[in-house]
């Protein structure tokens, strides 16, 4: 062995027995080095350390759970009318509605068109579009300083709509269009507006049938268009499933409202999310945003009965369904707006995974009761939970 080597084991040695001796009486020794070298104070020491350790991770664990709590408290006790808000969608062809609005307004400016919003919308022609739409109907979405304005049409313009006979008197003309006029005389631009405003179905349900309370408020018109209240398009997202039991509170409410209406329910026969609204006004159900497939029950069967079929399938107007009779006609509606809702929306959110106990869902799974005792069983729970819908 190298002479190095036994340098280093015997200085070694020495470290240790200096060690000792300076620990040799742990009580008075107030070093660290006696905690280390000591048993006594070793073993006092252990317990100490575990236990600062597991305050120390008792700690992490709460806060850790506190902010997720606060994380998903955030969404699952939010408004669903916040959640849901979305920015202005990008690539929409602002030209375009902007095009339709120009026209619009230059028809008011040159005296061809009336409406209670043109002012407004006219004034400064200095239009921020925030959405557009145009498919079976033109949908152009501004903001208006602080507000979203909705104004909307079967048609981009007013000249694109069938002119009715200007030659009939008032008398005649206020016949046609009773009890959409005001019953005051109408100038010639005030005729070719509202023409064109009786031509289309959603605008004439708007119109009629505002104690529905499942529409949107109709703010005003101008020319062929019309305004209506700007909601918050629902679009079901997969994380929505964490809000899936207000989701139902809403989808109850509206249901609960079309049976309600008046002396007969109204049939909704395009039923899906895309077609839903939300509003902070209406917190405990949607708004159906496009009315063009609403009707009445009475209107509906009249659509239904009689025409002629050869198939089941020849008798649908969407999700109405009707059958086709041995006589090859169509009979009245034979599907509920609660079957509809239950196979389109209900099950969507919760599949199979249902409890008797909650009523709103034991009317969709509940198929050994027929739909009339499964819809008064229903209106026996609206009239205990959403009697303030």
């Amino acid at each position: 062995m190298c002479s190095e080597e036994v340098t280093k084991k015997r200085e070694g040695r020495r470290g240790v027995a200096r060690a000792k001796a300076h620990c040799k009486d742990c009580e008075a020794c107030d070093d660290a080095d006696c905690t280390w070298c000591c048993p006594e104070r070793l073993a006092a020491l252990n317990p100490l350390l575990r236990l600062i350790l597991l305050v120390i991770g008792m700690l992490c664990v709460i806060l850790i759970l506190v902010f997720a709590n606060i994380s998903n408290n955030s969404v699952s006790s939010g408004n669903l009318h916040d959640i849901a808000a979305v920015t202005p969608r990008e690539g929409i062809n602002v030209s375009r509605a902007q095009e339709i609005l120009t026209a619009l307004c230059d028809a008011y400016r040159d005296g061809l068109v009336s409406g209670d919003s043109c002012n407004r919308l006219c004034f400064t022609r200095k239009w921020v579009v925030t959405d557009y739409y145009e498919a079976h109907k033109t949908v152009i979405v501004l903001k208006d300083g602080g507000q979203m304005t909705v104004y909307k049409s079967e048609q981009p313009f007013y000249t694109d709509f069938p002119q009715i006979d200007n030659s009939k008197s008032y008398e005649q003309y206020s016949d046609m269009v009773s009890p959409m006029s005001a019953g005051e005389g109408m100038t010639q631009r005030d005729r070719t507006s509202l023409s064109t405003l009786i031509q289309q179905p959603e605008f004439i349900l708007f119109r009629l049938l505002p104690l529905t309370r499942v529409t949107p408020k109709l703010i005003g018109t101008c020319g062929h268009m019309y305004e209506v209240e700007s909601l918050v398009a629902f679009r079901m997202k997969g994380y929505y499933m964490n809000l899936k039991g207000k989701i139902l509170v809403h989808l109850m409410g509206t249901l609960k409202l079309l049976y309600e209406f008046l002396n007969e329910p109204l049939q909704w026969c395009a039923v899906k999310f895309e077609n839903l609204g939300l509003s902070a006004d209406y917190p405990k159900r949607f708004v159906l945003m496009d009315g063009d497939m609403v009707y009445t029950q009475s209107k509906l069967n009249s659509m239904l009965k009689g025409k002629p079929c050869v198939k089941d399938e020849d008798c649908r107007i969407g999700d109405c369904e009707a059958r086709c009779t041995a006589d090859l006609t169509c009979s009245g509606r034979s599907n509920e707006n609660l079957e509809v809702f239950c196979d389109k929306l209900v099950n969507k959110l919760f599949g199979n995974n249902w409890s008797r106990n909650n009523k709103y869902l034991l009317a969709c799974h509940d198929t050994g009761s027929n739909i009339t005792k499964r819809l008064n069983d229903l209106r026996l729970t609206w009239s205990w939970n959403l009697a303030d819908v």
